[in-house]
């Protein structure tokens, strides 16, 4: 089984980095290939079909996974149907199999999954400020159209979160995704994808 990934960030992104190690995590045999299709989310949705269609055809991929954050909306209101409805078309222009396709909207974002369940934001928040104690990190259910997790995550921290150096480093601190999964539905969809397909 070979995968490609497509997401919403240019090569060697945080979503790049965080997808790439989880899907690791989860399927250690995997084989899989990230292809960039854009910098942001509408640059990502204009070139899907495309850059599926290279991953099937050329990197002999046996299923394409796009994955893509709900927020921010990129001007307009938030919209999974509208993102979807034109993932499709993109993917129909090209001529792809869509039953070669599998399509998770995170909501809110990627960051919305790191603030569900707190151990994690806290040990790497702890190994940054030792020797000195820090304040747990209870965890926070967001909805679907916030745009605050990156502000949450911030306020925790003290100072601006960097998410292209950081959020690795945040994700590593995990030690359970299935308590994760339990809280954030689309983290779920994605971790049962994936074991689904290793």
């Amino acid at each position: 089984m070979k995968l490609g990934l497509i997401l919403e960030c240019p090569k060697g992104g945080t979503d790049q980095q965080v997808y790439e190690y989880v899907i690791r995590q989860w399927c250690p045999g995997l084989d899989f290939v990230t292809l960039p299709a854009g910098s942001n989310k509408p640059q990502m949705i204009q070139n899907c079909g495309k850059v599926a269609r290279l991953l099937l055809d050329l990197e002999q991929c046996d299923n394409v996974l796009i994955i893509w954050d709900l927020m921010p909306p990129w001007g307009g209101q938030p919209c999974r149907l509208e993102d979807v409805t034109t993932i499709i078309k993109k993917m129909e222009s090209e001529q792809v199999d869509l039953a070669k396709i599998k399509l998770i909207c995170m909501e809110p974002e990627l960051e919305g999954w790191l603030l569900v369940e707190g151990n994690a934001l806290t040990d790497y928040k702890a190994q940054l400020s030792h020797p000195h104690p820090v304040e747990k990190f209870k965890g926070k259910q967001l909805p679907s159209n916030s745009n605050e997790a990156k502000k949450v995550i911030s306020k925790y921290l003290g100072r601006k979160y960097n998410d292209v150096a950081e959020a690795l480093r945040i994700i590593q601190h995990i030690d359970s995704y299935e308590k994760i999964a339990k809280k954030h539905p689309s983290f779920a969809r994605l971790q049962t994808f994936i074991e689904e397909i290793c």
